[in-house]
């Protein structure tokens, strides 16, 4: 264990996605974030698994979700953490393949499609993912027509930019925003979730599973980035890449350095080093 990843257990807050998944294990605490968030009323959580996989066939990627929840009546819940916005340009994507694969094996082969359980996939960004200033990003599928015919998929998207404006949102979705961006604590929520953070900070054994945590991680990372390496490395030399740019690229990412750093010491653009980062399962 290193000094330097004390400190780092020392300093974490809620915008870290380890802490965030550990504090929100918490049904007292994950349900009223979600009602925050989408300014509703739940009647209580029946199932909150942080780290969620969820596996798909043959070859396909698989996922690992940061929160995983469902409600008393079935509606799914996907809550990530996302701080690294070398991948904003992806999110869209990535969210669509999430609620795939959470609705993948959702129905018996018998039942109707009416039975599709409702789903949210929800970003909590702390950066503009979409670059308009607000706070909070919502999407449902809009008739290009006529934008008052909104297709009932019962799927619905939801991006929280903690920079946003806060004008336009409830007191308590901003006293949220505030707390994961500042560590404000403005409410009896807020205060709570304070609270819950510093004993995870204090408490040897949470500190000491994080540390093997982390080592775990990187192992397994070392290994993607050994098997990822050969496939990397021919999909950008057929794009006219160099070697040479690539390999500088690949060691910048496993040492998690920003994209548009990596972009300024190699000939590679901002597209090429995130298709990079794809290949070898950078995103986080």
């Amino acid at each position: 264990m290193s000094i330097k990843d004390i400190t780092k257990w020392n300093k974490m807050t809620l915008k870290n996605s380890y802490m965030f998944r550990l504090v929100m294990e918490k049904n007292n605490l994950c349900k009223p974030l979600i009602e925050r968030i989408l300014g509703i009323k739940i009647k209580s959580l029946s199932y909150v698994e942080p780290e969620k996989s969820f596996e798909s066939k043959l070859r396909t990627k698989g996922i690992r979700l940061d929160l995983f929840v469902i409600d008393e009546d079935g509606v799914a819940y996907d809550i990530e953490m996302q701080m690294d916005n070398s991948y904003k340009k992806f999110l869209g994507k990535r969210s669509r393949y999430y609620v795939s694969l959470m609705d993948n094996g959702a129905l018996k082969k018998d039942e109707p499609y009416s039975q599709l359980r409702k789903s949210y996939v929800i970003f909590i960004c702390t950066f503009d993912p979409f670059g308009k200033g607000l706070a909070k990003y919502t999407f449902n599928a809009i008739c290009n027509e006529d934008h008052s015919l909104v297709l009932d998929d019962g799927v619905t998207r939801v991006f929280i930019n903690t920079e946003g404006d806060r004008h336009k949102i409830s007191r308590e979705l901003a006293n949220l925003i505030d707390y994961i961006s500042t560590g404000a604590v403005t409410d009896d929520y807020t205060r709570q979730l304070d609270e819950r953070v510093q004993e995870l900070r204090n408490d040897t054994g949470e500190e000491v599973s994080y540390m093997t945590y982390m080592q775990t991680m990187m192992e397994a990372r070392n290994i993607g980035f050994d098997e990822g390496l050969n496939q990397g490395l021919s999909q950008g030399l057929n794009q006219g890449l160099s070697q040479a740019n690539q390999k500088t690229a690949m060691g910048m990412l496993k040492d998690g350095m920003p994209a548009e750093m990596i972009t300024k010491y190699t000939d590679l653009t901002l597209e090429q080093v995130n298709e990079l980062a794809a290949s070898l399962h950078c995103v986080h």
